[in-house]
């Protein structure tokens, strides 16, 4: 047998295999390339019941939900419209299928018997209808009737928090104050730095001088559900600023302190971190004497409105609009100052002297009732250390019998109700009953001017706050208004109410002096970022607010 033969093996210059050199023909060129995964699927030619795809990432997150993932082009959804050509997309674009088939008529919906845990069926006392139970239900209630009662869902004044309202625009402020080029920004700091501050005055401060008059206060309106008419009191009312007060210019003169300014700038610094709006002070350095101002006309003459809401009222310009943030502060201004009028009994029985007349006042139009006591807090770092002192031109409003039988100060503030988006005013229904609702709605609404209320209250020596409530006569009439009660509180207690922190208070002021005493005498406008939680230090000229 002989042996098997092997194939012959090429040779070394023909090895198997493709070609070295890929012939022009067998080339892709000019062919796209689409990105793919090997988990993809395969997809269909053609889907009739898909619907019309308006724009992918709306697609997924209206249609499919969260974590959706297209099952037809995964991976490479953004290539796959190089394989269509224009008068194809064209075709596609104004086809569509139209269903002839005839849709049945829907049911009639029946009652559905609301289950409580009380028992029942439907009429019955432990439950009620869905129709019943928006109309209040009957006795036994059931959720809806819950729902309408939880001041969470439904305050008053306010509309129901919606699922959408989340994404509603942030509202963009103005600043209070047009910044010049000439301007120099020495200092910017946030709120968050604020918030770690902490300086212990250690006293409640110490009596200087006081002057103006002040009468009983009116306790008829701490009457639950009176509803009294607002009268409109014609009184002169001054708010003079720190530099122009003669008084304070006698005691800078004296060296009675080396800091000086009033109970609302010092109490706005206090609560800068609970504040949204923008609003400036005006800081002038003289030698070793500092000087805490207001402009004339600026945000410290008038009073917020809803500063703290989720939707507060717009900045509309159309001067109609009684509803716009400028209208609706200068009607809590007006209802302010009515309000210090109403709250007292005039009369010479009535009248407590503080001291020295009222030394604003020099013309016979009548004057509304104010005391004024100048008083002076130690901002020293210890009691070793020299004295620095911070002179305080602080406001009460009234006075009331205190436990000893000795009059104690009281302080006049007022909260309006202006009907909100829905033009619903409730406080005249809902104020006897659901009076803590409304309380706390309105805590959260005008947070940082119910604190700087109670700031002032503390520094003024205050024992008790009266907090009017005031609400429209007619949802489209802002000049007629009623008073529907009044909360009386003590400030350090509503102080932990709304969670201030004094200490934390008296640290920013100590900052913001510190800073100023480190710079060169000027003056300088320290200014709250009208949509971040910053403030800016300024560097100004002399003449930067002359023209006001």
């Amino acid at each position: 047998m002989s042996a098997p033969r092997l194939p012959e093996l090429g040779s070394i210059n023909e090895p198997w295999g493709p070609p070295t050199k890929v012939p022009e023909h067998l080339r892709f060129n000019d062919v796209p390339y689409a990105p793919f995964s090997k988990g993809d699927k395969l997809g269909k030619v053609a889907d009739w019941a898909a619907d019309g795809v308006k724009d992918g990432k709306d697609q997924k997150r209206q249609q499919h939900g969260r974590g959706f993932r297209d099952p037809y082009h995964a991976y490479g959804a953004s290539a796959a419209s190089f394989f269509t050509s224009e008068e194809a997309e064209n075709n596609i674009a104004s086809f569509s299928v139209v269903d002839s088939a005839k849709q049945p008529s829907k049911p009639k919906p029946q009652n559905a018997v609301l289950k409580t845990r009380g028992g029942g069926g439907a009429g019955g006392r432990g439950g009620a209808t869905a129709s019943q139970s928006m109309r209040g239900g009957q006795r036994g209630g059931g959720a809806y009737r819950q729902f309408d009662r939880n001041p969470r869902y439904n305050r008053p004044g306010r509309g129901r928090f919606g699922w959408k309202d989340y994404d509603k625009p942030q509202k963009n402020r103005n600043a209070s104050v047009n910044i010049a080029d000439d301007w120099r920004l020495v200092q910017t700091v946030g709120f968050n730095e604020l918030q770690k501050l902490s300086f212990d005055v250690g006293t409640r401060g110490e009596d200087i001088d006081a002057y103006g008059y002040v009468y009983n206060y009116n306790k008829s309106l701490d009457k639950p559900g009176a509803n009294t008419k607002l009268q409109q009191l014609e009184r002169v009312m001054y708010n003079v600023t720190t530099s122009d007060d003669p008084v304070i210019q006698q005691l800078a003169d004296a060296g009675a302190g080396t800091i000086f300014a009033t109970d609302s700038i010092l109490a706005l610094l206090m609560c800068t971190t609970k504040t949204f709006n923008p609003w400036d002070i005006v800081i002038n350095k003289r030698g070793d004497k500092i000087f805490l101002d207001k402009r004339e006309g600026g945000p410290l003459d008038y009073v917020s409105v809803d500063e703290n809401a989720m939707d507060p009222p717009p900045d509309a310009t159309d001067k109609e609009n009684i509803n716009s943030a400028a209208a609706l502060s200068l009607e809590a201004t007006y209802i302010n100052h009515n309000f210090g009028a109403n709250a007292v009994l005039e009369s010479d029985a009535t009248r407590h002297d503080l001291g020295k007349p009222n030394p604003f006042h020099s013309s016979e139009d009548p004057l509304l009732a104010q005391g004024y006591r100048y008083r002076k807090f130690n901002l020293a770092a210890s009691a070793e250390d020299e004295p620095i002192n911070l002179v305080v031109r602080a406001k009460v409003d009234a006075v009331q019998p205190g436990v000893a039988g000795e009059p104690t100060y009281v302080t006049l503030q007022a909260l309006n109700e202006y009907g909100g988006q829905n033009g619903v005013l409730e406080w005249k229904n809902k104020f006897v009953n659901q009076r803590g609702a409304i309380v706390a709605a309105e805590m959260k609404n005008n947070l940082a001017k119910l604190s700087r209320w109670t700031v002032e209250s503390m520094l003024a020596g205050a024992k008790a706050m009266k907090i009017g409530f005031i609400s429209r006569a007619s949802p489209k009439d802002n000049t007629q208004h009623v008073v529907v009660g009044v909360l009386g509180r003590d400030p350090q207690q509503f102080s932990t109410q709304l969670n201030i922190n004094v200490n934390n208070g008296w640290g920013i002021v100590k900052s913001i002096i510190n800073i100023t005493n480190e710079l060169d005498d000027g003056k300088y406008v320290l200014i709250k970022d009208p949509n971040t939680p910053h403030i800016k230090f300024y560097n100004v000229p002399e003449n930067a607010f002359d023209d006001e």
